[in-house]
């Protein structure tokens, strides 16, 4: 099988999954790094219209949206299954990641990891303590429903690991570098 391209900001937790998915599959690939701040620009903008990442290559296909490529690397390279074969396990998969995007980096991630890493590490900015205190409850919420799902499990759908573990972990290991981290780990 040939190479698998993947354009990402380093440790952007959306290619940290893409990349964990691709080492639990013993794929072949590389990364492309993608300079924090160009990703809106070209040549970035000609693989992701949107200006995202990360965006893959394989065999002259590109590809975007995380889940999209996490599935698709699923399909392309069948072993080990990252999808359970019970259909209600698949479908607290696709739940769980769904949280992931829609509640877990969309109002939490996003705000916390912006104000707490992106912005003071790569920006030179100061948190905005505002932000922060108004995505706690959310982010209480999240996490509250992670590990009602996860239970006394070890993965968050199945027996196994699953595309979703691979989804969420990076998201929760970039919020573990934040001092919201205790509160939130401590009270799901």
């Amino acid at each position: 099988m040939s190479e698998f391209i993947v354009y990402s900001v380093p440790g952007s937790p959306y290619g940290r999954a893409v990349l964990a998915t691709l080492e639990e599959k013993g794929a072949r690939y590389r990364l492309a790094p993608v300079a924090p701040g160009t990703n809106r620009s070209e040549p970035h903008i000609s693989r992701h219209p949107f200006g995202r990442v990360p965006v893959i290559e394989h065999d002259g296909f590109m590809l975007y949206e995380s889940q999209a490529i996490l599935r698709y690397l699923d399909r392309v390279l069948p072993s080990p299954a990252l999808t359970p074969a019970d259909p209600r396990a698949a479908g607290r998969m696709d739940q769980t990641m769904n949280i992931c995007d829609w509640y877990l980096f969309q109002g939490v991630g996003n705000v916390i990891g912006f104000h707490r890493i992106i912005a003071p590490r790569l920006m030179g900015l100061a948190p905005d303590e505002t932000a922060i205190a108004g995505a706690m409850p959310k982010a209480h919420a999240v996490f509250n429903e992670l590990a009602r799902l996860l239970g006394n499990k070890t993965y968050l759908a199945a027996e196994t690991l699953t595309l979703a573990d691979l989804l969420v972990a990076p998201q929760l290991d970039f919020l573990a570098e934040t001092p919201e981290w205790a509160p939130l780990a401590k009270a799901a």
